[in-house]
């Protein structure tokens, strides 16, 4: 949902777990929610593929096809289209296990839009809400308990190829080809996302299409930049040291950036995004030789004090407040977020701006990573499948696109209530944004597109900034692809090397302590997901 980013609580943690983003290493979705599918042969992936459908139903201001991001609007139709004219539920209680990335909404009782969307589902929906830095473990229990909702959002655990063919019901025979046109709205969901949902020749999952959006890049409060003659650019990691040690005073408690900035100094040497391809291999990013290049620009920016002191120890919200307070007035994230920083600016007169990352060097453009085409899968139980269409409905009613009434609800709640309108465009309340925290955008959602009502003009103002940077982003080979030793030891490998990055980046360890960190990750697991991967994309080919 575009005023309630997916990425809100997972996508730029603790400077030191963010540094790494290495949830593409082991073939899990780019926000490390929900498995990854296995790699099918031509001929599988031919039967089983859902058909494609895309929703045409309302205009975008500013088309982003040609430039591989979404589209974009500046208003809100007037007249939104009903989409959906019966209610999918059968009457039957929907359990939902999910996680979520904002405060626990109040409870059915006390929430307004709770109450009224169990009415527009047909269904009493019970959402078991998790918070997403702990849904792996809380899943990992339900698996185990039996006690999985009729819909839940696959979380990461050993086998989860065999954990879906034991607890989840084979969606094949429903979204296979043209059977899914009976769900038109999961139609619309990309091709290349439901590479996540498919499982050893078979639809399991739903998946949850993000794309682009989730492109990590740099933001910036343009606003200060401009108060203290600055721009927003840089041609060279000397320069963006430069503009760090202009925009951090002491004396003002500021400090340039609100987290460690490892993906966009990775930027600036054309590291893989995660993976990449030498012949029939995969070679991980951690062996890429700007490696230790990368390290010492972070460890002279925390050295220099440009790094915000608490960044490794605070909660992911805080990078939010610093920049809206402008105590930090850059910090690197996801191209989802916007809405949200929108939202929290505490100076009507702020505006954000995007940093292109340049070569280190100054010799041109650096390549932002292109985030992965779905951030989570969601399955119906076994227990369920005598409901199965029901619950297909329910989700399809969960990815009906903008510009329709089910869209406008689901996102903004009820006029007069939950949202305002501002220039006849609807902008959330604080009712509104507590109530409408289901975690709903995380068990199924439309294609995003870029709408942000709160301030005029900043629809075409992200629109662009994406344009500039989005249609030369560097893909992970190894998106949507299946490994098992990943699956089993992503946590392991990860802690293991973001606690070395940040000692190094701290000034604990030396640059030196790199190379053996990483031939550890590789021997301690590394290789084997190297082959396992390599295997899968030479499978689904």
């Amino acid at each position: 949902m575009n005023v309630h980013d997916a990425r809100l609580g997972r996508r730029a943690v603790l400077a030191g777990a963010a540094a790494l983003g290495l949830a593409g290493t082991v073939g899990c979705s780019n926000n490390g929610r929900g498995a990854s599918g296995a790699g099918n042969d031509e001929a599988t992936k031919t039967k089983i593929r859902p058909a494609y459908e895309r929703y045409d139903g309302v205009k975008p201001d500013l088309p982003g096809a040609e430039y591989k991001i979404p589209d974009a609007f500046n208003k809100y139709p007037a007249n939104p289209v009903q989409a959906i004219t019966q209610a999918p539920g059968d009457g039957k209680p929907i359990t939902v296990t999910t996680y979520t990335n904002t405060p626990i909404p109040p409870k059915l009782e006390q929430n307004t839009f709770w109450q009224e969307f169990n009415k527009r589902v047909g269904s009493p929906v019970q959402v078991n809400l998790t918070p997403s830095v702990d849904y792996d473990k809380k899943f990992a229990t339900v698996v185990a308990g039996d006690q999985l909702g009729d819909v839940f959002t696959v979380g990461n655990v050993p086998q989860t190829p065999q954990m879906l063919a034991a607890k989840a019901v084979d969606l094949t025979p429903h979204l296979s080809g043209d059977n899914i046109k009976r769900y038109p709205f999961l139609a619309n969901l990309p091709e290349l996302a439901w590479n996540s949902g498919i499982f050893d020749g078979k639809i399991y999952g739903v998946p949850v299409p993000r794309g682009a959006i989730s492109s990590q890049v740099m933001y910036s409060r343009g606003d200060i930049l401009e108060a203290q003659g600055l721009k927003a650019e840089v041609k060279s990691s000397d320069e963006f040291l430069e503009l760090c040690k202009a925009l951090t005073n002491k004396k003002l408690n500021r400090f340039a950036l609100a987290t460690a900035p490892t993906q966009f100094v990775r930027n600036m040497f054309d590291i893989p995004n995660g993976w990449s391809k030498d012949g029939d291999k995969l070679v991980n990013s951690l062996e890429h030789d700007g490696q230790e290049e990368v390290l010492k620009i972070l460890q002279q920016l925390w050295k220099s004090g440009y790094i915000h002191p608490d960044a490794y120890s605070g909660q992911n919200l805080d990078m939010k407040t610093r920049f809206a307070n402008g105590s930090s007035p850059l910090v690197q994230d996801t191209f989802s977020g916007w809405p949200t920083y929108l939202q929290t600016m505490t100076d009507p007169k702020a505006t954000i701006s995007i940093i292109a990352p340049p070569k280190h060097d100054g010799s041109g453009k650096g390549t932002i990573w292109l985030g992965a085409p779905a951030i989570g899968v969601t399955a119906i139980s076994k227990k369920a499948e005598g409901r199965v269409e029901a619950l297909l409905g329910y989700l399809n009613f969960l990815a009906t696109p903008f510009g329709t009434q089910e869209y406008l609800f689901r996102k903004y709640g009820l006029a007069g209530v939950h949202h305002r309108l501002v220039d006849g465009n609807p902008v959330l309340n604080a009712k509104g944004f507590s109530e409408v925290q289901l975690g709903l955008m995380y068990q199924a959602d439309a294609p995003w597109t870029i709408f942000l009502p709160e301030h005029a003009g900043s629809a075409e103002t992200q629109f662009n900034a994406m344009k500039g940077v989005v249609p030369t982003a560097l893909d992970n080979p190894a998106a949507g692809l299946y490994s098992e030793t990943g699956n089993r030891k992503n946590k392991q490998l990860n802690d293991a090397i973001n606690q070395v990055t940040d000692d190094i980046v701290q000034g604990r360890k030396p640059i030196s302590a790199w190379a053996p960190a990483v031939k550890k990750w590789k021997s301690d697991g590394g290789d084997k997901i190297a082959e396992e991967l390599a295997q899968a994309l030479k499978s689904s080919r």
